[in-house]
């Protein structure tokens, strides 16, 4: 054991050696220098070191720069460098990549002398430059060799890129990263600006979700520039830290919300929208934890884990044909490659790609994601758009063609009724021309002394004008457009003895020799129906008295009532002669007459079924007739049980 150890302990010497022979000279050959390759190493995991004292006195510890592991909590690094200036020029310059850096020491060995020491507390006032970005100036005189000794801690235990700049390089780099910084956060200010103003006129979630992950890369990008710490905050450097922790914790989330509600996983990917809504739960826990612990590592954990949701979210977008898809899936790729994969996965856990800034990923990639974004969205809504005015001139013309029907079925209906006025005008001519005619004749034999019974003459002059009383009442009555409902006499009446009623009475209105009527009774539950019984058995008998007179000598009539859901139905069938669909239209029609011979209905003059109607219209029923099975035709009366609620 004494001698493995011994051995271990030279070959940490030789190495310790070897590697400082490495020194970083500083010629004008050069202007910039990286510490990675030249530079020993220490990952104090339990932050026991601290001071370079104690970590000199550890031989062996510092070794060259090597992946260093993933770990859960913050942790302070080392670093020592040899430096040798073989040029004239006396002040050097030391960045890290980092706009700040919660813990920084800067120690010389020679001189025992501090250079820097800054704390989580520590403000913006507290650096020796005023610079967004974290530059530390050194003073190395010509032909000097000097150990520096670095002490750091970086956000999110992101490796840091410790470069040395000569002041020349330092003016152009300085100015330069303000620049880039500024302009990046313009762009993003005029895209978030877009992304309100859309968000105005189309008030939606996708929209919503768009411009407050919009907003926050546009922190993001001034957090990391230095910008928020410079001048939103310089006094308070331990909320600074808690705000970048913040941000990061929260800006998956809304990305999460936006692509999710911008692709509509709910509707066209149900299994793949219940995977983002519990990364999105998962993401929303994490939060406090975080905060917490002050560190964002199981949060970089799950932005890992997320990369195959990603991928696969791209791989559907690629195969369907939504408006902008595939350029939000090219968005999203971004994302993986830029954030997920160079920065989580390579830089902050594997440190594979350390040789850039974390902060050079982060910004790249979200400002092409955003503008892809974008992009993508103005695609859709374009599309939205053209749909809107595409179903805009399909409801038009839509509306045209209904204007249109409107039109020609308005006049359809005006020469209708000009047709029926027409008609109802022949007809009552026709109907009032023979007993004018039989009245004309009485009166003239009157005066001329021609009759043998003049009291008999009188008394048929008072016949027809009885008949003509009767027939002007009656076509009143149907031609009134108001409702006999409250000259009815409605009452609770028992459905089976009113059957029985109105089947004993159509008897006797056929030649049972000859004619033949038969019963046909469907009432299962029905007890009793609210209707005027003496009218509804008139109805009945006008109609059966229809059937028998033009259903021929050898008539067969069926008399059905049945019962529905919401009606009973009376129905009157014969075996007659069936009718046209003109003539069913007109049937219950006043005056109406298939042909001359049918001159008989309730007087002869095409009164009855138009009686019938009216009847049945202030039961708020409705009568209906159709061809029958039985060769003839079938006239339905149906009666609305309910009925009875409207009685007053």
């Amino acid at each position: 054991m004494k001698l493995t150890r011994l051995f271990t302990l030279l070959l940490g010497w030789v190495l310790s050696s070897f590697v400082q022979a490495n020194a970083i000279e500083l010629s004008d050959k050069q202007s910039v220098y990286e510490l990675k390759k030249s530079a020993l190493y220490f990952h104090d995991y339990d932050k026991q070191i601290t001071s370079v004292s104690q970590l000199q006195s550890l031989t062996g510890i510092l070794k060259p720069y090597s992946t260093q592991k993933p770990h859960i909590k913050p942790y302070w690094k080392w670093a020592k460098v040899e430096l040798f200036n073989t040029t004239d020029e006396e002040d050097w310059y030391v960045s890290f990549g980092f706009a700040r850096l919660p813990i920084l020491e800067m120690y010389w060995l020679e001189e025992s002398a501090t250079i820097i020491k800054l704390d989580e507390k520590s403000t913006f006032f507290d650096r020796p430059l005023k610079h967004p970005q974290m530059y530390v100036p050194i003073k190395l005189q010509a032909n000097q060799r000097k150990t520096l000794f670095v002490k750091y801690q970086t956000f999110a235990n992101a490796p840091a890129k410790i470069v040395i700049h000569s002041p020349e390089h330092f003016n152009q780099t300085a100015q330069l990263s303000i620049l880039n910084n500024a302009v990046i956060a313009g762009i993003v200010m005029a895209i978030l600006l877009i992304v309100i103003v859309n968000l105005y006129f189309n008030r939606n979630l996708t929209n919503v979700f768009y411009a407050i992950w919009t907003c926050m890369f546009l922190l993001i990008v001034t957090d990391m520039a230095g910008f928020t710490y410079q001048y939103f905050w310089p006094n308070l450097g331990a909320f600074a830290n808690t705000f970048s922790i913040l941000l990061m914790v929260l800006v998956p989330i809304f990305h999460l919300l936006f692509v999710r509600s911008f692709l509509q996983l709910e509707h066209y990917h149900a299994f793949l929208d219940k995977i983002y809504i519990g990364c999105i739960l998962i993401y929303l826990i994490l939060v406090p934890l975080a905060l917490l612990l002050q560190s964002v590592f199981y949060n970089l954990l799950a932005s890992s884990l997320i990369i195959l949701v990603f991928l696969y979210t791209c791989y559907w977008c690629f195969k369907q044909r939504a408006p902008g898809i595939k350029i939000f899936a090219i968005s999203l790729f971004n994302h993986v490659l830029f954030v997920n994969v160079l920065t989580i996965l390579g830089a902050s856990f594997g440190n594979v790609f350390s040789v850039f800034e974390i902060s050079t990923y982060i910004k790249i990639g979200y400002s092409i994601e955003v503008c892809l974004f974008t992009v993508a969205m103005a695609v859709q809504h374009k599309s939205v758009q053209y749909q809107l005015v595409y179903h805009l001139q399909n409801q038009v013309n839509a509306l045209n063609q209904s204007v249109l029907q409107e039109q020609r079925f308005s006049k359809q209906q005006s020469e209708q009724v000009k047709k029926q006025e027409q008609r109802l005008f022949t007809d009552l001519s026709h109907e009032l021309r023979t007993p004018l005619t039989v009245m004309k004749i009485q009166v003239e034999s009157l005066q001329h002394n021609i009759v043998d019974n003049v009291h008999d003459s009188y008394r048929k002059l008072h016949d027809k004008i009885d008949e003509l009383n009767e027939f002007i009442n009656t076509l009143m009555l149907v031609s009134d457009s108001k409702d006999l409902h409250y000259g009815l006499n409605i009452q609770a009446t028992k459905i089976r003895p009113f059957i029985n009623e109105v089947h004993h009475l159509c008897l006797q209105k056929l030649d049972l020799k000859n004619q033949q009527l038969s019963l046909n009774c469907q009432i299962r539950e029905l007890e009793s129906l609210f209707i005027d019984k003496k009218a509804i058995t008139q109805v009945v008998e006008e109609v059966v008295c229809n059937a028998v007179k033009f259903g021929g000598s050898r008539v067969e009539i069926m008399l059905s009532f049945i019962e529905n859901e919401d009606n009973m139905v009376i129905r009157v069938e014969n075996s007659g002669s069936p009718l046209s669909y003109e003539a069913h239209q007109m049937l219950f029609e006043p005056l109406f007459r298939q042909e001359p011979s049918r001159n008989t209905l309730l007087g002869g003059k095409g009164m009855g079924l138009a009686v019938c109607k009216k009847i049945i219209q202030a039961h708020h029923g409705e009568i209906t007739s159709n061809n029958s099975l039985l060769g003839g035709i079938s006239v339905e009366l149906s009666l609305p049980k309910s009925f009875a609620y409207d009685v007053v």
